[in-house]
């Protein structure tokens, strides 16, 4: 069973996110970025909440 999960493009917010307490399930290269980085979360409602204040929305 596959995990719901939410993928980061910013290192910026994935280290927020990291500090306050959400783990990373796995980091994988961009499909869309020639050199980036995906930083792949579970997705709850909780990770919801404290992305959206991350970002204002």
């Amino acid at each position: 069973m596959r995990r719901n999960r939410k993928c980061v493009l910013s290192l910026r917010i994935a280290r927020q996110l990291i500090s306050k307490g959400f783990t990373v399930l796995d980091i994988e290269p961009s499909r869309k970025v020639g050199a980036g980085l995906v930083f792949v979360f579970e997705n709850t409602e909780e990770f919801q909440r404290e992305l959206a204040s991350l970002l204002d929305i």
